[in-house]
């Protein structure tokens, strides 16, 4: 990973944990990252996620909606099975970044 990769996944880490609202918004782009960095795109199960973090399917469900709708992971199409696949919309790191810029 270049120094440059690293600046953009950290800078779009930073921009969510600022903007996304609820107890677990901040965790859905990083959890995008990391499968969208091994192989390409995330899928997203409600089950498994709400498990992991203790709360009920629709929470985590109204979680995810509510990061796709801030603009911080787009859908890109559908599994064989018909989950969502997602990717991580890294120019939000960017504009972070240059908003952090412009305040220093």
């Amino acid at each position: 990973m270049t120094e440059e990769d690293y600046q953009l996944y950290t800078d779009y880490l930073m921009a969510g944990n600022g903007q996304l609202r609820g107890r677990h918004g901040f965790r859905i782009p990083a959890v995008v990252m990391d499968q969208w960095h091994r192989q390409g795109f995330a899928v997203l199960r409600t089950n498994t996620l709400a498990k992991h973090y203790g709360v009920q399917r629709k929470t985590m469900w109204k979680t995810i909606k509510g990061v796709v709708d801030a603009g911080f992971i787009r859908e890109v199409g559908r599994t064989a099975e018909g989950k969502a696949m997602y990717v991580p919309c890294l120019e939000r790191g960017k504009e972070w970044r240059a908003a952090r810029e412009a305040r220093v």
